[in-house]
């Protein structure tokens, strides 16, 4: 299946070099790779011990005391569980440390070099799966992330695993699926970017040709990965509420994150620019080593191409033109190439414009294509090129498309590189062959010299590595130690941070995490909201006039409460998602917008579990809702449809406030109100004018200036109408092209506030303080 010039060849005389060269040299290359990049892991987790745990780190780190049973009441069960579940193993036998992490992380570097070095070896000879293996292992971008204890390199490591398998699967027995597809489930279960690979595996499968025969023990394998799955699955649900949640809100997450990242960079050339500094950045040799990369992958592909098409030339011995060599004008192949341009064509046209997900779908087409056009031209065993260039695309498209962009992600792409550069290696060396006693002398100095290179960059970059801890990490230590002896019955007081899982791990505390203001005034009315007890901050005071600072170490201030100072708003219930996010700043944080039953948890960010469960507009009674002032409703459940309107109409009836807004509630199949009736009003979906005229009823005494109705990304924009009926019909108090955007329903002693056409997102998201100044009077006064 490959030019591996270490494979025997059935009939070769046996004797004892043919032996040494087949056997004994890539066993001790194997020995050599192991023994240099775990002394590479274990020199890069000695710098990060000292450094200290990465953000997210101590997240995972909480999660394996969960996992454990030694909960510290901290947990974020949304993250990708497999990474925390391997480190509560040896948190199980007492050595709860943070490096614990680092070293599990350093092991599956490890582990994912040596199976790179195998993987490699079904492709390539062994000095040049050792130099790949090397070159992936001594990646600026894999140096930076490995022993940290993030997921991206343990998600990797068995990525390489679970597609090694699956080749083995194809290529040597088919019960190497019991091992790829639950592998491949590990590497999803460890970095949820991991599902990912799905793309090249089922290429992998289609191309091979052998799916067929291999059917039963394709589904063993399959059945193997559920199982896999399915404790994970069930701890989900005991966690969260919902088995598959933290699954979709990744996808929900990788097609909606935009301009509030801190990563945003819409750049689709970001990691073809940033490619050089993946290779090489440290030393006297590495401008020479990214030279050179670029000069074998470059020269490489040009050679096997050229071999491609040279191989049919020989095989046909047809004078004339190309397209009769290549057969381009049999029927058969004029409609593989039509069906290849024009799945290039709509690639390339498409990129960056449509989802991340058409665009794999896309390309799985075209790799699936070019199969097609390649096996007629050549006899060389293609599948595993086309594995690995659909593993290096399908990350390519989605960290390109996908808006947050850092330099870590390239580890996704960093293997599947690694391969195309020994492919060129692979092919310059058969060109420039020098061989002594059958040694391809050429291979081992090139190789040999790159192996060189490699080294001498990885050794400088980590020397030039910072070799003292981060200051947030020492001041959080700090901190938290001085805490936990000023005041001994903290574990009962509510402490929200902006920095919460470090200072959560070192109190060994449940600290709330403080949510992401533009407004200044957020944070104190935030802190006022939930009675919060202490607030560690890093960054100053913020304007917290309810708040004492109470000590200050580095860049960590610590403040309290003080009751006295605390201001007297009127309390708003918020049911259902999104809103809790904006309409505290949309109503000028005059007035506490309760998230749910987030009163009980003492955040807004809470429980999932419960937060889900809380949706649910009819599971609250009548007495529960009158402790508020007002109520809001916005993307809301409920089980029965009449016992939620019944509430509303008690509620209101009984002198409270409903603002309501059912933009968000146009969709699904058990709350979509598209074309039905809610409260006695027809919904139904709308799309708004660009600039429609806006008419406000004379006694609100506002004149209109509204931002124009469009999309974030320049689409049209989308609402809920209403059309009621009966005699308590709503009073329309701020149209648009006539039609709601505020209105008014008198229901006994109080009131319904309809809200139309998004219009609270609407003035949040383009910062419009007319339409937010519009919005508190008519809540608040009118």
């Amino acid at each position: 299946m490959n030019n591996n010039s270490d494979t025997l060849i059935p009939g070769d005389k046996k004797d004892s070099g043919c032996i040494f060269k087949k056997y004994i040299v890539p066993c001790i290359l194997l020995v050599i790779l192991t023994l240099i990049v775990s002394w590479i892991a274990y020199q890069r987790v000695q710098i990060q011990i000292i450094m200290g745990p990465g953000w997210d780190t101590y997240a995972f780190l909480a999660n394996a005391l969960e996992f454990a049973g030694k909960s510290i009441g901290y947990a974020e069960f949304d993250r990708p569980p497999f990474m925390s579940f391997i480190t509560s193993f040896f948190f199980q036998s007492g050595n709860i440390h943070e490096s614990t992490i680092f070293y599990v992380d350093g092991g599956f570097f490890v582990l994912g070099v040596i199976g790179l070095y195998l993987f490699l070896k079904l492709r390539f000879d062994s000095i040049q799966s050792f130099t790949g293996a090397l070159l992936f292992a001594s990646s600026p971008v894999v140096l930076s992330w490995m022993g940290v204890g993030y997921t991206d390199l343990a998600s990797v490591a068995l990525s390489i695993w679970a597609l090694y398998f699956l080749v083995l699967s194809v290529e040597k027995s088919p019960w190497f699926y019991y091992l790829a597809f639950p592998v491949a489930m590990m590497a999803f279960l460890t970095r949820y970017t991991a599902g990912l690979i799905l793309f090249p595996m089922i290429l992998y499968i289609v191309i091979s040709r052998k799916y067929l025969s291999h059917f039963k023990k394709m589904i063993g394998g399959i059945i193997a990965a559920f199982m896999v799955l399915l404790p994970f699955l069930v701890y989900n649900y005991q966690n969260l509420g919902d088995p598959i949640g933290p699954f979709l809100g990744f996808l929900s997450a990788s097609e909606s994150a935009g301009l509030e990242s801190i990563a945003y960079d819409p750049n689709p050339k970001y990691y073809l620019t940033n490619l050089p500094s993946y290779i090489a950045t440290q030393g006297d040799f590495s401008s020479i080593l990214v030279y050179l990369i670029f000069l074998i992958v470059i020269v490489g592909i040009i050679i096997y191409f050229y071999d491609l098409i040279r191989e049919k030339l020989m095989k046909s011995r047809v004078k004339g033109k190309v397209s009769k060599i290549l057969e381009i004008q049999r029927t058969g192949t004029k409609i593989k190439l039509v069906f290849f341009t024009g799945l290039l064509l709509i690639f390339l046209i498409t990129f960056n414009r449509v989802s991340y997900m058409t665009s794999e779908l896309v390309f799985l087409l075209l790799s699936y294509a070019s199969f097609t056009l390649l096996k007629d031209i050549t006899s060389k065993k293609i599948e595993i090129d086309l594995l690995f260039l659909a593993w290096f695309m399908t990350y390519f498209i989605f960290h390109s498309v996908f808006v947050a962009k850092v330099d870590r992600y390239f580890v996704t792409m960093a293997p599947a590189f690694s391969y195309f550069v020994i492919l060129g290696l692979s092919e310059i060396v058969n060109k420039l062959q020098i061989k002594i006693k059958g040694t391809n002398l050429t291979a081992w100095v090139i190789s040999l010299f790159l192996i060189f290179l490699a080294l001498s960059s990885a050794v400088s970059f980590l020397n030039e590595m910072p070799q003292k801890e981060d200051y947030i990490v020492r001041d959080s230590k700090i901190a938290s130690a001085w805490f936990a002896n000023y005041d001994l019955d903290y574990h009962s007081k509510l402490i929200y941070s902006d920095a919460w899982p470090t200072v959560s791990w070192y109190l060994g505390a449940d600290v709330k995490p403080m949510p992401v203001f533009k407004d200044s005034r957020a944070f104190n009315h935030e802190l006022q909201k939930y009675d919060v007890d202490y607030y560690f901050t890093l960054y100053g005071n913020r304007n917290l006039t309810a708040y004492d600072q109470i000590a200050k170490f580095g860049t960590v201030s610590i403040f309290k409460k003080n009751p006295e100072k605390f201001d007297n708003k009127p309390q708003m219930l918020y049911i259902g998602k999104n809103w809790q996010n904006y309409l505290d700043d949309v109503l000028g944080f005059n007035a506490y917008v309760i998230n749910g039953r987030s009163n009980e948890y003492g955040a807004k960010i809470y429980d999932l579990k419960f937060r889900n469960q809380d949706l649910f507009l009819d599971d609250y009674q009548l007495e529960e809702i009158k402790k508020y002032d007002s109520l809001s409703l916005y993307n809301f459940a409920w089980h029965n449809q009449s016992k939620a309107e019944n509430l509303i109409l008690d509620y209101a009836e009984s002198g409270g406030t409903v603002v309501i807004d059912l933009s968000a509630n146009l969709d699904g199949i058990y709350y979509g109100l598209d074309n039905a009736i809610f409260l006695d009003t027809l919904i139904t979906r709308k799309v708004m004018n660009e600039n429609p005229r806006i008419e406000i009823n004379p006694q609100i005494n506002q004149t209109a200036d509204f931002s124009p109705f469009k999309s974030e990304d320049g689409g049209v924009w989308v609402g809920a109408n209403y059309e009621s009926f009966g005699e308590n019909k709503i009073e329309n108090l701020v149209t648009a092209n006539g039609k709601t955007l505020i209105g008014i329903q008198k229901v006994g002693k109080g009131k319904i506030i309809w809200i139309g056409y998004n219009l609270i997102w609407h003035s949040f998201v383009y910062e419009n303080t007319y339409e937010k100044q519009l919005i508190q009077d008519i809540i608040f006064k009118w």
